[in-house]
Parts: C-alpha cells; sequence; structure tokens
C-alpha cells in the first residue's frame, strides 16, 4: 500500500469523514491528508474540536520547503498525531491559500509516495473534483483514486459529470484502472450494482449511512459503547481491507515495479 486518495463530485456526503473512518480502521499505521482546496480545516474543527494546535500543515510544509526542501522531517514537523500510528497533515485554514500550492503539489506527491518505506500509508482526502486548484498532481501520483458519493440521483448525477474528465485526465498521466467509486449509504435508494451498470465505474464497497457514529469523526461526538461495532465501524474495515486488496492487485498488473508510484509522482 501508499497513496490512496479520495475525493468527491458533490459536497456530500462527507469525504473527509469516510476518509477518517477508513484511517481508523486500517491495517497500518496511516496519514490523513487534507488536500480540500476550498479551505478550513473540518478534521481541526470537527473531529478534534478546535482543541489542538492550528499553525501546523501543508501551508508549513511549503514556507519550510523554500529554505530546506521537501523532507522527510519537515513533513512529520507540520503533521498532528490523532491515535496511535494515526496521524493528520491539516489542509489550509483559507481558499486564498490554494493558488501558493500548486506549484508544490508535484513534490509534496513524491514525499507522500516515499513514506511508504517508512511503513506508512497515506489516504488523501481532495475534496470536491472540479474546484480551482485542485490537487490534480496528488490524485495522479495515487495507487488508487476513490469517488465517494451517495447513493440518491443528485449525488449519481454529479458524479456521472465528474466521472468522464477524472477519467480522461488519470488516463492521460498513468492508467485509469485506478479509478473507482465508494458509496455512502448503498440502497437510499440506489444499490452499487445499479450504479455500476448505470456509470459504468466500479464500485469497491459500501460505507453505512450511520450519522450517528459519523458525528464521531465529523463534529468530535463521544463515542457510544458500541461505536466499534456500529454499521460505520463494520463498513469501514471491510472497505479498508478492500482497498488494501485492490491497490495490491493494481500493482501486480499494473505497476510490478517497485517505487512506480514515486516515479510516476515525479512526471505530474
Amino acid at each position: 500500500m501508499a497513496v490512496v486518495a479520495f475525493a468527491s463530485a458533490k459536497g456530500a456526503p462527507g469525504v473527509t469523514t469516510s476518509a477518517l473512518a477508513l484511517a481508523f480502521a486500517w491495517h497500518r499505521p496511516v496519514l490523513v491528508v487534507e488536500a480540500d482546496m476550498t479551505g478550513s480545516s473540518s478534521v481541526l474543527s470537527g473531529f478534534l474540536r478546535g482543541t489542538t494546535d492550528q499553525s501546523r500543515g501543508l501551508v508549513g510544509l511549503s514556507v519550510s520547503a523554500r529554505q530546506h526542501g521537501f523532507t522527510d522531517q519537515g513533513l512529520w514537523e507540520q503533521c498532528l498525531r490523532l491515535a496511535e500510528e494515526r496521524y493528520l497533515l491539516p489542509g489550509i485554514a483559507d481558499p486564498a491559500q490554494a493558488a501558493a500550492l500548486s506549484s508544490a503539489w508535484p513534490s509534496i506527491a513524491v514525499l507522500l509516495a516515499e513514506l511508504e518505506a517508512a511503513g506508512v500509508d497515506v489516504l488523501l482526502d481532495a475534496g470536491r473534483v472540479g474546484t480551482a486548484y485542485a490537487p490534480m498532481p496528488l490524485l495522479r501520483a495515487a495507487d488508487a483514486v476513490v469517488l465517494v458519493s451517495g447513493t440518491r440521483l443528485p449525488d449519481l448525477y454529479a458524479l456521472s459529470r465528474r466521472m468522464p474528465g477524472l477519467r480522461a485526465d488519470l488516463a492521460a498521466h498513468g492508467d485509469v484502472e485506478r479509478l473507482c467509486a465508494l458509496t455512502v449509504g448503498e440502497g437510499r435508494p440506489y444499490t452499487n450494482r445499479e450504479i455500476e451498470g448505470s456509470l459504468g465505474v466500479r464500485v469497491l464497497g459500501s460505507i453505512a449511512w450511520d450519522p450517528v457514529s459519523a458525528d464521531v469523526y465529523s463534529v468530535g461526538a463521544t463515542p457510544g459503547r458500541r461505536f466499534d461495532s456500529s454499521p460505520l465501524a463494520r463498513t469501514a474495515g471491510a472497505t479498508a481491507s478492500i482497498l488494501s486488496g485492490l491497490v495490491r492487485d493494481l500493482r501486480a498488473r499494473l505497476a510490478p515495479a517497485a517505487g512506480e508510484a514515486q516515479e510516476r509522482a515525479r512526471h505530474v
């Protein structure tokens, strides 16, 4: 495993909540990277309830790199600890900061890909596809790109509009087989099979529609006694396993050479 990028075609349901749920279900140490260029870190203000250091993040990494380059040390100095072997690189606080990061994305992509050698995987929250200054170099360099979508008609319509452009972009910079979808709330009302048949996109799984449990990640609610066995926790665990297998299969079939992700990152 290395880098898995999550994005959405529509604002809700939240990519950030899904990424956090998967991070806590992950089988290896993991770094969550907030690369949503709409600004205002939802993890700092939500899951962490605004109680931690808000001076660290992507902007600090970029500023430090001007003097020292993009290094592992510089990266970890800008990260926060979420839990045991769970870390966060916070995103930007203001959308006005997004433009300044545009030139840094290729170097950041290389840095993130190289974390695998240290035994750390990366779950990248890229926010909504198609927004200004979206971190496309990070998606192009990822081992898998996962579009998170609800299963209602407006969600699926937005997915159908964004999918062709993203598929073409990934095909031009590597391999389109890395693109797949993850639904939140399968059967509300459409099933994954119906979505695959209608949109022609591989749906790798589904996160349960579980608003009470989701509030733990989205607004820092206190977990209930049965949180660890909740529908959200169970489906996040299953999805994490599916994603791990997907990346292994893709690497074996499409990128057998060690370090291929790093090499792809250098050419985005």
